[in-house]
């Protein structure tokens, strides 16, 4: 079982239940040990301490996954954490939870559908890159 330090990004305050739900199915469904690495709290306008942490979060990460919650795509920190990776050239995608119909966030990443077997390929594709 191979060890992936994923930071997710979510929208943090309409999709808070979105994070936990991840972690949680990944120890049941995945074949990766998948360690946390996202944030504990909502970005806040020029917010330095919360952008640094992010960054470091982001630099101990194996790769970046953004959960497409309803209003993911408008979300600040979410956009900004999503340059901060790309910046980094981290490994990065998107999926999208059943009954969820919101746009994709621009530039990250190819965007698949939240089953474990497509989310395990797209991780295992990401950490061959």
């Amino acid at each position: 079982m191979t060890k992936v330090k994923v930071f997710l990004s979510f929208e943090f305050d309409k999709d808070k239940e979105l994070q936990p739900n991840f972690y949680e199915q990944a120890k049941e469904h995945s074949c990766h040990e998948i360690e946390n690495y996202s944030l504990k709290e909502t970005s806040r306008p020029n917010d330095n301490s919360w952008l640094r942490e992010a960054q470091k979060q982001i630099a101990l990460s194996d790769i970046v996954i953004v959960v497409l919650g309803q209003d993911t795509h408008n979300a600040p920190g979410v956009k900004k954490e999503v340059t901060i990776a790309n910046k980094m050239d981290k490994p990065m995608f998107q999926t999208r939870p059943q009954k969820r119909t919101s746009g994709a966030v621009p530039s990250a990443g190819d965007e698949i559908t939240w089953n474990w077997k497509l989310i395990d390929a797209k991780i295992s594709e990401c950490l061959k890159k």
